[in-house]
């Protein structure tokens, strides 16, 4: 006899059962709430440009298209409500009108234009009191030449003047004999190689930037090499790009780590640090397994500012990666070796966990490898674009003071106090180590106090 009841094909309700049915639904259709409002729309009118801000309370996510006959730009908010649908009156010789729809499933932004024109887009975090915000730049024609496709990760000049393209020194994690978390065929080595090439052509695309790979095949550099390499050339940021793995398969989610100087923010972290530090004696010749260049780095007088900034570009990265859909965790610290690049912001991201079937298949997959190249490098453009980076280069200070080394000076401090760095102290007073001794005469930078 079978378990299952039968229930007849067709089912007779009373008419006195319907009204109750129809006001629950009512009700409940009524008490549907939109998880995003467009909550207000801002434009500047600039001689070149057009820009029209989107601000919504929360994060969401957007797609734009050009539609011709006449020519405008549809903005579709995805679950998102309007606060409000007046059409606004522009005509600035590029934009005649923004329009707002409340559709079904989403909201609706169109910009009428005068005529086709391009256009590049982006969406930034909510940040420093700032909503979360959907930005378009419509240009005229003649100014500039944008790419016929919707260039997602095209951004607008930076605020700042730069002499050169921003550096970023992007690290795929292990590689050779290092092959990172293993799960059967899978290595971590080739997923992040991968990933970080995509990284790379999506960077070299953009004006501006300059992306440059401590790998691009299969080998191992070790940790002291990537950190020294990073410095000799000259980098802004430093990306470094690994996989997670955990004891229970249910955690998922990126993380990004940035450099602690006083240990690991919890247990988890600290075993990952430890096991990616060791990672480095896999096939190392003798001279590397102990690193001077390292160990001065760390003694980097511009360390208080750089944490500051490695801690914001973690956020901006994590940010702007939950922003676009993918599964977070949290900013964490720990010691990673391949971080104490203090010459320049820096990060560590695991993208995912390979023992979590989710992460695990978006990891594997050709089209999910390149989401996460898309949304790490939008997290560096967010990053950028705010106006973190507030130079490209230190300027040369004047090294003319003569200061008397007193009892209880060392190096590190003095470093901090006159804005350089030990290594660039025992360079320029051809010291041997970082012993110092009381009365001991040493050039420091002028302009600084002596203590």
């Amino acid at each position: 006899m079978s378990r299952f009841k039968h229930f007849p094909e067709t089912l007779t309700i009373p008419r006195w059962g319907l009204w109750p049915l129809g006001l629950l639904l009512l009700c409940m259709a009524g008490a549907r709430a939109d998880a995003t409002t467009v909550a207000g729309v801002r434009l500047f009118s600039a001689p070149d440009h057009t820009r029209v801000v989107l601000d919504l309370d929360g994060p969401a996510t957007y797609t734009i298209r050009r539609v011709e006959g006449p020519e405008r730009l549809a903005i579709d908010v995805a679950g998102a409500g309007l606060k409000a649908i007046q059409p606004i009156a522009v005509d600035d010789g590029l934009l005649l009108r923004v329009r707002r729809n409340r559709l079904r499933t989403k909201a609706q932004v169109v910009l009428d234009l005068v005529e086709q024109a391009p256009f590049r887009h982006f969406m930034l975090p909510a940040a420093d009191g700032r909503p979360h915000r959907i930005v378009v730049d419509v240009f005229r024609p003649a100014e500039i030449a944008v790419p016929a496709e919707d260039p997602v990760f095209v951004r607008p000049p930076p605020r700042l003047v730069q002499e050169r393209p921003l550096r970023v020194i992007i690290d795929p994690g292990h590689g050779g004999l290092d092959p990172g978390a293993l799960r059967g065929s899978i290595q971590e080595k080739d997923i992040v190689l991968d990933v970080c090439l995509r990284m790379r052509d999506i960077l070299k695309a953009l004006p501006g930037y300059e992306p440059i790979l401590t790998r691009d095949r299969d080998w191992y550099p070790s940790l002291a090499d990537r950190v020294t390499s990073a410095g000799k050339q000259q980098g802004d940021l430093f990306i470094s790009v690994h996989c997670n793995t955990h004891r229970r398969s249910s955690v998922r989610g990126m993380e990004v780590y940035f450099l602690s100087l006083q240990g690991a923010s919890d247990r988890e972290s600290q075993e990952l640090a430890d096991k990616e530090n060791a990672a480095d004696m896999v096939g190392l010749a003798p001279e590397h397994t102990a690193s001077d260049a390292v160990l001065s780095i760390l003694m980097d007088l511009h360390m208080t500012q750089v944490l500051k900034q490695s801690s914001r570009l973690s956020e901006t990265i994590l940010t702007t990666c939950e922003s676009r859909g993918l599964a977070t965790r949290r900013v964490k610290q720990a010691r990673f070796q391949v971080l104490r690049s203090l010459a320049m912001p820096s990060a560590l991201v695991e993208l995912a966990y390979l023992t979590n079937p989710d992460d695990r298949r978006l990891l594997t997959n050709a089209d999910g490898r390149q989401m996460l190249a898309e949304a790490v490098v939008a997290g560096i453009l967010d990053y950028h674009q705010d106006g973190t980076i507030l130079a490209v280069g230190p300027t040369e200070p004047n090294w003319s003071r003569h200061y008397k080394v007193r009892r209880g000076d060392n190096l590190w401090r003095l470093a901090q106090q006159h804005g350089t760095t030990v290594a660039e102290i025992r360079q320029r007073n051809n010291l041997q180590d970082d012993r110092i001794s009381a009365g001991q005469y040493l050039s420091l930078p002028e302009g600084r106090p002596e203590s």
